[in-house]
């Protein structure tokens, strides 16, 4: 009987806590091709479907989809593992599934609105699954060999999760641009330096097409953060690309939500500023005489 089957009591519960599932073959960590011959994009939370599949084959396995919010850190090599988890020890506190190699998988809370690859490995051992677009091997699904996958901290709903650590975000998002500061003839950091950098981020989250206007604002919100040990006001900074992102089409609480993240990242990461170029000197008497007016307006 259908109802019987550990897989499918799994999945029907993993479908409650607000996880897609999907059947996969026998034994195998691939997709059932008979039943969802389309893969991952059938993954359903849908009762019904979820009992006609498993009453279909109640040997299958069970692959979870995690929603866009959610990211599952794939760890292949168990010593990655250890050596993410003293680095961040909240990470313990995180449901976490063992994989018959020895892996884990470890499940996190994304902050609204921020999106990752998960065709990029960025850690070490470590791959991006979940987020929508990249599901994993759920227990108790068995392989050929009888080696299992087993919860070593049990899932909790989507909701529940708790957050990817700060600093290990700021990792897995794409670096911050390097700065482009306009010329101007104090070197170091300067207020005008600094206000030239802010601007030129600002005017690149401004410019940002719809559906990458979130990732873009923390990039250069991370990045203005970066300057604030230089001296720029964390006031200016939230404000210039608030409205940077709000004139992309960011609501306001969003926008400066996701720029005091930004900037509360780069603060602890501070950009190496090089000393401005001087431009060449103007091989003429004339030209001379122009620039020094020009510095001294």
């Amino acid at each position: 009987m259908v109802r019987l089957s550990p897989s499918y009591r799994a999945a029907k519960d993993y479908a409650a806590q607000g996880y897609s599932v999907l059947p996969l073959a026998p034994g195998e960590k691939r997709p059932h091709p008979r039943l969802v011959p389309h893969g991952l994009k059938e993954a359903s939370r849908d009762p019904a479907t979820l009992e006609a599949w498993w009453r279909s084959c109640p040997e299958a396995g069970v692959g979870l989809l995690a929603p866009e919010g959610v990211l599952v850190l794939d760890f292949d090599d168990p010593t990655a593992w250890g050596g993410l988890r003293q680095e961040h020890p909240a990470l313990e506190a995180a449901p976490r599934q063992r994989t018959p190699k020895g892996g884990v998988h470890l499940f996190l809370r994304l902050p609204e609105g921020v999106k990752l690859s998960a065709s990029v490995r960025v850690l070490e051992g470590v791959d991006l699954r979940g987020m929508g677009r990249a599901y994993v091997v759920a227990a108790p699904t068995r392989l050929k060999d009888g080696r299992t996958y087993a919860w070593e901290a049990p899932l909790v709903g989507p909701e529940e999760l708790p957050p990817v650590p700060a600093p290990l975000l700021a990792r897995l998002l794409p670096p911050p641009p390097p700065p482009r500061p306009a010329w101007t003839p104090v070197e170091g950091a300067s207020p005008k330096r600094l206000r030239a950098l802010l601007e030129a981020y600002a005017a690149q989250v401004a410019r940002t097409p719809e559906g990458q206007r979130h990732n873009t604002l923390i990039r250069y919100a991370v990045a203005a953060g970066g300057l604030l040990p230089h001296g720029l006001d964390p006031r200016e900074a939230e404000e210039a690309l608030v409205a940077a992102a709000m004139s992309a089409g960011l609501p306001e609480a969003e926008a400066r939500a996701a720029a005091r993240w930004g900037l509360e990242v780069g603060a602890s990461r501070p950009l190496v500023l090089e000393a401005s170029p001087k431009p060449p000197e103007p091989r003429t008497y004339r030209g001379r005489v122009y620039a020094r007016v020009r510095r001294w307006a």
